[in-house]
């Protein structure tokens, strides 16, 4: 069970992450062909103009780029920092029930009074 969520929380990462590595891209792509067309009706003069626009574009294409690969190891990296604390804690249960029960009914009755007195004023 516990697998297959893996999977669909790595797909969903994945394919964020591939979304917005292709509008990434896409956005690149219309702002180069923009970019073309507007140097295509200006004076031969703005052809470093053009040259400039399209390494910022580039430039600011590959920071988005590099950006979604970081989230996505991110998103990863704190999927795996979950299952850790799960199964930590599993074991914890498993090695002293009693104490847990014991906590978990503290913690209840702690928050069942402190809602409760809430609520009465």
């Amino acid at each position: 069970m516990e697998n297959s969520t893996d999977n669909t929380i790595d797909n969903k990462i994945n394919t964020a992450r591939d979304g917005v590595t292709q509008i990434g891209k896409d956005l690149r792509a219309d702002a180069h062909a923009t970019i073309d067309r507007v140097a295509e009706k200006v004076p031969p003069a703005t052809d470093r103009l053009a040259t400039q626009a399209h390494n910022g574009v580039d430039t600011v294409a590959d920071g988005v780029q590099s950006a979604s690969e970081r989230l996505a190891a991110r998103g990863k990296q704190a999927v795996e920092t979950c299952k850790n604390i799960t199964e930590s804690s599993r074991t914890r249960v498993r090695a002293n029930p009693m104490v847990s029960v014991l906590v978990a009914a503290a913690a209840g009755y702690g928050i069942s009074k402190l809602l409760g007195s809430r609520s009465s004023k």
